[in-house]
């Protein structure tokens, strides 16, 4: 029987690989109630967690911080629902988090899910972008303490962040994101034929992206090098699924490279495991990471992988499982293109990459995890 309480700290309820990671994850608790406070406006997904049975408290403060006023929002829901422990996701919740924990004595867990202090983040910015970028990471390091565990999704997070915020790595525990399998496989060819139509890509090749439109996730090298494998493989089309603040200047490269007709700008979609029904390749050419939920989604769709050679991405696929690419090489990610949309050994790839997702990211095993997380620092504090 559920007795014990984890509110789940989350700037918003919009889509995202955190919000979208979470939805998955909670309604499968089996001995913890699972309870949600979004702090800033922002709810695309909130009816998609009331509806799994998620108790969700919506503070809507206004953005982008408003400190004082979304503490004594997040203290009320607190005093509320009187949880056993806080769970906090991203930057503005977790600062919050740390100050309201501290004062209402409750067990504290921060998640670290991005590589929010990798140095291309640096040398990318301009001088006040720097200092701002510099003064984050100050007041993250300096209220780093309060925290009494820090779950990474993944390895790469877990020692960057420890770098860069001075935590001592046995305070960091690692447990990959999760995906239900299920919602993977067995997709109806009625629906894969429908969405063909409804995107006229019925006699093309498919190219698949999905993720938020952002720098660091590489699109812009997508587009150049799917100009360039375009030269041999005409039938093909590129679908890039997700948006972000870089949408501008992605379609403005579209343009620029007179691809208008080749490549299709989905936006957020609910219905990813259909888009991947249809894809011939997968391409995920990020930069930076933190833990690629789009690519597991993509083993366990069983579809060919070309990715880039970050460590994040590598602690889900590798030599055997995908076609790698040294990240921001526009040439070596178009022959990586190439080889995935033409090798004979692609199958095997998809085989081991399906193997290895199962192994690694089976929602039931990060589940199972997840709450003996949580019943080891309630008996140890």
């Amino acid at each position: 029987m559920k007795s014990k309480k984890v509110l789940f700290l989350i700037d918003t309820l919009n889509t995202g690989g955190a919000e979208k990671s979470l939805l998955d994850i909670l309604p499968q608790f089996k001995t913890y109630i699972p309870i949600v406070c979004h702090v800033y406006k922002g709810e695309e997904l909130k009816d998609k967690y009331m509806a799994r049975g998620i108790q969700v408290y919506s503070l809507n403060i206004p953005p982008p911080y408003n400190f004082s006023k979304a503490i004594a929002g997040v203290t009320e829901v607190v005093r509320k629902c009187k949880p056993d422990i806080i769970h906090s996701s991203l930057f503005r919740s977790d600062i919050i988090s740390r100050v309201v924990a501290s004062r209402l004595k409750v067990p504290l867990i921060n998640s670290l899910i991005n590589n929010s202090y990798h140095p291309s983040r640096f040398r990318n910015a301009g001088f006040v972008m720097k200092l701002k970028l510099k003064g984050v990471q100050l007041i993250d390091a300096l209220t780093a303490g309060k925290v009494d565990l820090f779950i990474s999704n993944s390895e790469a997070i877990r020692h960057s962040n420890a770098k860069a915020l001075g935590i001592p790595l046995e305070k960091i525990k690692v447990i990959y994101r999760g995906r239900n399998v299920q919602d993977f496989q067995n997709i109806p060819v009625s629906e894969t034929e429908l969405l063909k139509n409804e995107l006229y890509i019925q006699h093309q090749t498919v190219i698949l992206n999905v993720s938020r439109l952002l720098d660091r996730k590489g699109q812009i090298d997508l587009l150049h090098a799917f100009k360039i494998i375009r030269k041999d493989h005409t039938d093909t089309i590129l679908l890039i699924a997700g948006d972000g603040p870089h949408r501008k200047l992605i379609e403005q490269a579209i343009a620029d490279l007179e691809l208008n007709e080749h490549v299709k700008l989905l936006g957020n979609r609910s219905d990813v495991p259909r888009l991947l029904s249809v894809a011939d390749c997968f391409v995920f050419p990020s930069h930076y990471e933190g833990l690629p939920g789009a690519l597991i989604e993509a083993m366990m769709a069983k579809v060919p992988i070309v990715a880039s050679r970050i460590p994040e991405n590598m602690e889900c696929v590798d030599n055997t499982s995908a076609t790698l690419h040294k990240p921001g090489d526009i040439q070596d990610l178009a022959t990586a293109m190439s080889i995935a949309l033409t090798s004979s050994e692609i199958n095997n790839k998809v085989f081991n990459a399906y193997a290895q997702a199962m192994a690694k990211f089976d929602l039931q095993s990060i589940v199972e995890q997840y709450e003996k997380t949580y019943d080891d620092l309630l008996t140890c504090l």
